[in-house]
């Protein structure tokens, strides 16, 4: 145990210790920070990135003189122009595109004639104000104004979930529980990917290096394995923690400026058919479904799978760096380690839609998957018996993971100049010596 310890001490200060270490855990959550907080200042203040267009009406119909409303991002302007003086117009003023709205005996025709090519949302604002003139038309065709369209299209329900506990009904929020489940889910993805990977290039490199030769004179090589492995995961959780530190702290300052920002521009937000408000009290009723959970036992709950998953799949990765003698060889012996882990975050969606399903359920039992998926399936909040079989299954697994991947160890890490196959590796399980 002294000399697990000591590989344990030595590969976590030979990491926490570089510079590249220390950067990029003090800089990733800052910039993890700024970059959500430009996507969601961007997303509502549009008209910093996108520049006031000016298009030309013709109207051979007459229908929408005059009735297509301006906006911040598009101005109309009206003009009768015949086709072949499209060109010329475009050439000599300043207007971005001409929307021809053709007359045909049948029907009304669209065409947007531009300089160069138009954004996707140029276009759908046009078809929008387009069609609320006609919807409008119609409408009042029918003796229908539209106050009372409005009136209509507001009506909305809202469901309050509440699920049954030990002690009665509790207030529930999915779209809460959907957030936490699949950022924890992603997490550990993350960390197992991150670190697994470190393992097995650091043990391709001692055995590149004819290191390990030294060191196994003096350690066993279960002991040194368990002892990168460990060790490599102090590093993965210290960096984790001193994330969670920084992203709280860089967070609330980024979350002042954009509810700033929010408060300057909530009369343009609300101004959009209640769409502002609407988005206002959804996000507020997320933060408020946040306070229900109980976080420290949530974060028991993502350290035990976290730990469990990376000492699952962290044995793979050393039994595959000590297999081979290249980064290049270890691709064959990938593909079938990284398939559950990809196959959890992508199926971690339908798990989101029903959290209790049969497959879930199953699928939160493998240890293969039951990283990800049980911290997919905890804010929904599942019985007790299924957490707990699940982490003893996990930790079943892991122990008999660590074991083959010893076994495969012990032989491969002094196996040098030959690319070993899976009935060679299948073989070394069941060697004696």
């Amino acid at each position: 145990m002294h000399k697990i310890f000591l590989i344990c001490k030595r590969e976590y200060l030979s990491r926490v210790k570089k510079r590249s270490f220390l950067l990029m855990t003090l800089l990733s959550p800052l910039l993890i920070a700024l970059f959500y907080g430009m996507i969601f200042y961007f997303s509502i203040n549009k008209n910093i990135t996108e520049e006031k267009k000016t298009i030309l009406v013709c109207d051979e119909s007459g229908r929408f003189e005059n009735k297509l409303e301006n906006s911040k991002l598009v101005h109309f302007q009206y003009k009768q122009l015949k086709p072949a003086a499209f060109e010329k117009t475009l050439n000599e003023s300043g207007i971005e595109g001409i929307l021809w709205v053709r007359d045909s005996a049948s029907n009304l025709s669209y065409e947007l004639i531009a300089k160069e090519q138009v954004g996707i949302g140029l276009t759908n604002t046009i078809e929008n104000k387009l069609e609320k003139i006609i919807k409008n038309e119609a409408l009042a065709a029918k003796g229908i104004n539209e106050t009372t369209l409005d009136e209509i299209n507001n009506l909305s329900v809202n469901i309050n979930t509440q699920i049954k506990t030990k002690i009665g009904f509790e207030k529930s929020n999915s779209d809460a529980s959907s957030i936490l489940g699949f950022l924890g889910a992603f997490l550990i993805y993350f960390f197992i990917f991150l670190y697994g990977v470190q393992i097995m290039k650091g043990v391709i490199e001692e055995k590149t290096n004819r290191i390990v030769e030294v060191i196994i004179s003096s350690v066993k090589p279960f002991q040194l394995m368990m002892g990168k492995i460990i060790g490599i995961a102090l590093v993965g959780i210290t960096q984790f923690a001193i994330w969670i530190i920084l992203i709280m702290v860089f967070s609330g300052s980024v979350t002042s400026i954009i509810q700033n920002q929010m408060q300057l521009n909530s009369a343009a937000l609300q101004g959009i058919e209640g769409a502002g408000q609407g988005a206002q009290n959804m996000n507020l009723d997320i933060l408020q479904g946040f306070s229900q959970f109980n976080i420290p036992l949530l974060l028991l709950y993502f350290l035990f799978y976290f730990i469990g998953g990376y000492l699952f799949y962290g044995a793979l990765f050393a039994a595959i760096g000590s297999a081979v003698d290249s980064e290049t060889d270890t691709q064959q012996f990938m593909m079938p380690i990284t398939l559950p882990l990809i196959f959890s975050i992508v199926f971690a969606q339908h798990i989101i839609n029903d959290p209790n399903s049969s497959l879930s359920i199953w699928l939160s039992m493998i240890p293969f998957s039951s990283p990800i998926i049980m911290m997919v399936r905890l804010p929904f909040g599942i019985p007790p018996e299924q957490i707990a079989l699940s982490m003893i299954c996990l930790v079943i697994g892991f122990m008999s993971t660590v074991w083959f991947a010893g076994k495969i160890y012990r032989i491969g890490i002094l196996t040098y100049g030959k690319k070993p196959s899976y009935k060679e590796i299948f073989k070394w399980l069941f060697r004696k010596n």
